[in-house]
């Protein structure tokens, strides 16, 4: 491994922070404007193209406890965009399912979302874009190698 610059690594810390404090800001900034709490937010978007998941699987995708999970799928299904059902194959896992109502608001969620982005991107020149959405995916990649070495 060759020997890396003390100034760049930290140069690459702060920007690392700043980069999340930001998308942070952005993420809550977003939650709000669709009236949700910034984990509804995320537990929406974790359904993707899917309808429905088990409760396991958002825990995980989600990095929460069981506990938290339920606090998040409680508030979801109160302003009805889920619901909770034993899995038919094992009584011991819950599936998560999107109502009618969640799915076009979660489509809606997804649009804007792609929306802000391209907002950002056009704030950068059309040249310089590739080249940096080509560095976040190594900086994604080398961040979660290091992560699962310390697994």
């Amino acid at each position: 491994m060759e020997n890396i610059n003390i100034e760049q690594s930290k140069t690459l810390a702060d920007l690392t922070c700043e980069l999340a404090r930001t998308c942070n800001e952005k993420e809550l900034h977003f939650a709000k404007s669709f009236n949700l709490a910034p984990a509804e937010f995320k537990c929406l978007r974790e359904f993707g193209e899917s309808s429905e998941l088990p409760v396991k699987e958002l825990c995980q995708k989600m990095q929460v406890t069981p506990g938290r999970i339920t606090h998040i799928l409680t508030t979801l299904e109160e302003k009805s965009f889920l619901y909770r059902q034993n899995d038919p194959l094992d009584k011991r896992n819950v599936i998560v399912h999107l109502t009618r109502k969640s799915i076009p608001f979660i489509k809606n969620i997804n649009d804007s979302h792609i929306k802000i982005h391209s907002e950002i991107l056009n704030r950068i020149p059309p040249e310089n874009r590739e080249a940096i959405i080509s560095a976040m995916e190594k900086i994604i990649e080398a961040l979660k190698e290091w992560s699962d070495m310390r697994k």
